[in-house]
């Protein structure tokens, strides 16, 4: 009696074309799509950042170190005390050590401008910043390191909003040369054995070792795991209409005339959730497999956890029948398919990965079936064992019989409408 009953449920699914297109071509298209327009994102390319910056210094800077080595000379200060002159050209250095540098050539275009240009420049949505060394920046910079009581200059930083990364990006770039000139001074002030530049030029011996490394996933194979498992999903609420169906047009009360076990009934609708929901991810993996070449490691254990999320989707499937039946209203499985599985669907994971935004969700979201499943296939296509991602299992394994024992609960007993 219950393989004619489960055999009712299918016949019924292959009827409604519409359901059954929802169920199995819906998926594929959203596959499609997101791993195309998300392949960049999957794969970590960075995007190619391009700055322009103008650059305008208000005053020579060789004629201001000039001046301070002679106001050093008249404190009977030798000029010997600074054998490095180079090193006093504070804005030259960054100018053309840091901004016009190997590393940064590639991102960064520096152009030097001048008071009159200014103004034209700043209107001008191109640029990223413009950098301003006011006059004596250099002569007051070096007389603040010789003398501590004296204040330090600011250079002038114009950046433009709209270029809210490249903006944060050149502010990084002088904050870190502040430190660093900070830095060199307190090395030389403690009279160190070693200068910034032997600090930081100095190269560490040593092996750098991963202690676990993963094998990446493509965007096909990762929206593939996605969209399998939140679709799995819509199987309970297609199943759930139509059990609710069957009790609008007295179907459901005609099975307990004939004196069956409601249970029966019950036990069918699990089954036939879990059955269509087997066959709609072997259909979705197949489609991969074919389309995208995606493999997998261990037919067994993908089985497993497929097998393991088609009865958490049968025990959805009877749970929804059950609260409908007893509430005698099919707004719950509205409101399932509208609103849960999308609130499922972020929290597991299927639209990008949640981990990489904040590890606590990625841990409710473990904790949903879809989300559960969809880290076990993740894991698994990463080389993982199936008594690695057993945990996922257990997830799964618990949610179906807290489904289940929700849906007996709930079930209207005997005599009631």
């Amino acid at each position: 009696m219950i393989l004619q009953l489960i055999k009712k449920q299918l016949l019924l699914l292959l009827r409604n074309p519409i359901q059954l297109l929802m169920l199995l071509v819906l998926p594929i298209i959203l596959i499609v799509i997101l791993s195309t327009a998300l392949s960049g994102f999957m794969q970590g390319d960075n995007p190619q950042l391009t700055l322009k910056i103008a650059w305008l210094e208000q005053q020579d800077e060789t004629s201001q170190v000039d001046e301070f080595l002679e106001n050093m000379n008249e404190l009977d200060v030798s000029s010997d005390a600074f054998p490095d002159k180079d090193a006093l050209h504070m804005t030259t250095t960054l100018r053309e050590d840091v901004f016009l540098s190997e590393e940064l050539s590639s991102m960064i275009e520096l152009q030097q401008i001048d008071e009159s240009e200014k103004e034209k420049i700043m209107e001008d949505a191109d640029y990223t910043a413009i950098i301003e060394v006011p006059e004596d920046f250099t002569l007051e910079l070096l007389q603040a390191i010789a003398f501590e009581n004296n204040s330090v200059p600011q250079l002038e930083l114009f950046v433009n909003q709209e270029h809210q990364i490249g903006a944060e990006v050149v502010e990084s770039i002088i904050h870190n040369f502040n430190e660093i000139l900070v830095m060199n001074q307190f090395m030389e002030e403690s009279e160190l054995p070693i200068t910034f530049e032997e600090l930081y030029n100095n190269e560490v011996t040593g092996e750098i070792k991963h202690i676990e490394q993963r094998k990446p996933i493509s965007s096909q194979a990762y929206y593939t795991i996605g969209m399998a498992v939140m679709n799995a999903l819509y199987v309970a609420s297609t199943l759930g209409f139509f059990a609710y169906r069957e009790k609008e047009i007295h179907v459901f009360d005609r099975l307990i005339v004939a004196d069956m076990s409601r249970w029966k009934f019950f036990f069918s609708v699990l089954i036939s959730g879990a059955i269509v929901s087997f066959l709609q991810l072997l259909f979705i993996f197949t489609f991969s497999w074919l389309v995208f070449k995606i493999t997998w490691p261990s037919i067994m254990s993908f089985l497993t956890i497929s097998l393991f999320l088609a009865l958490a989707v049968g025990g959805t499937t009877v749970l929804l029948t059950a609260i409908s039946y007893r509430i005698n209203s099919e707004e719950i499985i509205g409101f399932f398919s509208g609103i849960i599985v999308s609130i499922f669907a972020f929290l597991g994971g299927s639209f990008f990965p949640v981990g990489e935004l904040s590890p606590l969700i990625q841990q409710i979201g473990n904790l949903t079936p879809n989300g559960a499943s969809l880290s076990a296939y993740i894991q698994l296509l990463q080389g993982a064992s199936l008594r690695e991602i057993a945990s996922y299992i257990l997830v799964l394994i618990c949610f179906t019989f807290l489904s289940i024992l929700l849906a007996v609960i709930s079930y209207p007993k005997r005599g009631s409408k």
